[in-house]
């Protein structure tokens, strides 16, 4: 499968890798595709080398500004997850209690969704995950979608406000 006029998702999975293994193959892929596309934004964006940290990458959006960027891959489903610390998998002990936590202030600046389909980038700030639940679809957040000025404006408020 490859991409033209007709076609706009991309290949995936052409190696036929077995299911869990892909999927944590592809979630590595949609960070770096994040930031990637944070970089030809024009920012400059490092990822952060922690496994299980609460944050993905962190840009640098002038002004000594530097802010946290949580990145999530969003597959066929379309749904965005706004949590943390989940775990899935044959290999995760379900006896243990549940780790997950809705991401606040406190652990990022930015969730950036990146649709794996087509590397498309939804921009939300973290501030605006208060007014919703645990998950949203990507059809519903249309006012992020590319909108790379999200950056800037919170960059402006924390410039304000040090």
């Amino acid at each position: 499968m490859y991409m033209n006029d007709e076609n706009r998702d991309w290949a995936r999975n052409l190696t036929k890798t077995e299911d869990g293994i892909f999927r944590t193959t592809n979630g590595s892929a949609d960070e770096l595709i994040g930031i990637g596309r944070t970089i030809k934004a024009g920012f400059n964006c490092s990822r952060v080398d922690i496994p299980n940290g609460r944050y993905d990458a962190i840009v640098d959006v002038g002004y000594g500004i530097l802010l946290r960027i949580q990145i999530k891959g969003v597959g066929e489903n379309g749904g965005v997850s706004f949590t943390g610390g989940g775990r899935s998998g044959k290999q995760i002990n379900r006896a243990i209690k549940s780790r997950t936590y809705k991401y606040t202030e406190k652990d990022i600046d930015v969730l950036m969704a990146v649709d794996s389909r087509n590397g498309e980038c939804y921009i939300i700030p973290v501030s605006d995950l208060k007014k919703w639940g645990t998950t949203k679809s990507l059809s519903t957040l249309k006012e992020y979608k590319e909108n790379w000025n999200v950056l800037i404006k919170i960059a402006n408020e924390k410039r304000k406000n040090h």
